[in-house]
């Protein structure tokens, strides 16, 4: 009878690479977001998207004012 713990180390392997690539996106996922705020921010900044897009996209009230909400979040 044949040995079947070769193949069954590479499928252990393959299982155990899945999920740590899967592991790795749902870490990197909250990173993401910051840089995607930071640069909505320095586009503000720069006037290249307007006030209302902005505050929709950041999703803050109308009342807050956005040049103090991006120096928070580009200080952080």
């Amino acid at each position: 009878m044949r040995s079947n713990f070769r193949p069954n180390i590479r499928l252990v392997t393959n299982i155990f690479l899945v999920i740590g690539t899967f592991a790795v996106a749902v870490k990197i996922t909250p990173i993401a977001e910051v840089y995607k705020e930071k640069n909505l921010c320095i586009k503000y900044l720069k006037h290249q998207i307007d006030r209302d897009k902005l505050i929709k996209r950041l999703k803050i009230v109308k009342q807050a004012n956005p040049s103090s909400i991006c120096d928070s979040i580009l200080k952080s």
